[in-house]
């Protein structure tokens, strides 16, 4: 099954000019077994959402594979969480583990806030459930409009839910509580306000195993370029943070992943409580053609998109080299190659 590929140019960390070549390849999963899909999805070129007619407020499905450059891989799994056996229940514990990858997020059913005159605030008993979907939209964060009107968001998570402060007009029993949270630091009703806009950083951090907007902090200030010295031409550049092109959540794009490394999800299969597949460890060759000269590049893993609902893996591979820059590059016969 052919690669979907296609040349990019960009820069490396150092400022100096690249052209990467990228190679998508789409799988089918199994417990157990990967098997190269029949249909091969393309390469994505901007961010599709799960509601369209609202991107700013929804959960990210897929970022554009055509980034010339990541300092690791991004690894990034859609799913729901499933109750053990089928039965419901009031929390699930679920875990990704890829290699040296290992995350955990605590799901929980509905709960409300409740204030009892003797023990104060509390969340109520959980609803059990059978399934609960995971992302950024049911980790802590949100919007909230204080008592003058203004419209406050909270910068890591505006898609959230939780996010309060002591003085809006929302009552703390009316909040919507999270239902996924950090099992390092599980949520209390106190911990979901704060007393000032400005110490949103002492509110709870957002949890999820899927894609993080440009727009969330800290990923958007990676955006705003700098000055870098550049060695060998003795002067300046303004090079961006590449940490910017990084789309996964906190822990999931710590590592440089080999592209063999095994695959544990728990309880993100209605059928498997520990759902076990190994990534394939196809490389593909990358082939260069500049004015007549034949380039291998070294492949390296730059996205791992595991969508569990849909038993689908599909993995990006990234090989570059350094070429004169855009100017030069209309000058020259250009030609690459993809194959197993």
């Amino acid at each position: 099954m052919n690669w979907q590929s296609a040349l990019v140019p960009g820069n490396a960390p150092d400022g100096k000019p690249i052209l990467s070549l990228i190679a998508k390849r789409t799988y089918t999963i199994s417990s157990e077994k990967v098997r190269i899909s029949f249909h091969q999805l393309p390469l994505c070129s901007t961010e599709i959402t799960s509601d369209p007619q609202n991107q700013l407020s929804s959960e990210t499905l897929a970022e554009s594979d055509l980034i010339a450059y990541k300092p690791k891989t991004d690894v990034v799994v859609l799913s729901k969480v499933y109750a053990p056996e089928g039965r419901r229940t009031y929390s699930v514990h679920c875990e990704v583990d890829i290699g040296q990858l290992h995350k955990e997020i605590s799901v929980f059913g509905d709960r409300r806030i409740e204030s009892k005159m003797i023990r104060g605030l509390r969340f109520s008993d959980p609803v059990p459930f059978e399934s609960k979907d995971l992302g950024y939209m049911h980790s802590y964060g949100g919007k909230i409009k204080t008592g003058d009107g203004l419209l406050l968001h909270y910068p890591p998570n505006p898609i959230g839910k939780g996010f309060c402060l002591n003085d809006s007009r929302n009552k703390i029993t009316e909040i919507n509580v999270p239902t996924c949270e950090d099992p390092e630091h599980p949520l209390k009703p106190s911990d979901l306000m704060i007393d000032k806009y400005k110490n949103w950083g002492r509110a709870p951090k957002p949890v999820s195993f899927g894609w993080t907007k440009a727009s969330f902090f800290p990923r958007y200030t990676y955006a705003t370029a700098e000055n870098k010295f550049n060695s060998s031409t003795e002067s300046s550049v303004r090079q961006i943070d590449y940490r910017f092109f990084q789309g996964a959540s906190d822990g999931m794009c710590d590592h440089v992943l080999l592209g063999n490394e095994h695959v544990k999800l728990t309880f993100m299969d209605p059928m498997h409580p520990i759902f076990e597949f190994d990534l394939p460890g196809d490389k593909p060759v990358l082939l260069l053609y500049l004015a007549g000269e034949e380039f291998e590049l070294e492949p390296v893993l730059q996205t791992v998109l595991i969508d569990k609902e849909k038993e689908v893996l599909s993995m990006v591979w990234r090989g570059f080299r350094e070429y004169a820059g855009i100017e030069e590059l209309k000058k020259m016969k250009i030609n690459y190659k993809c194959k197993t």
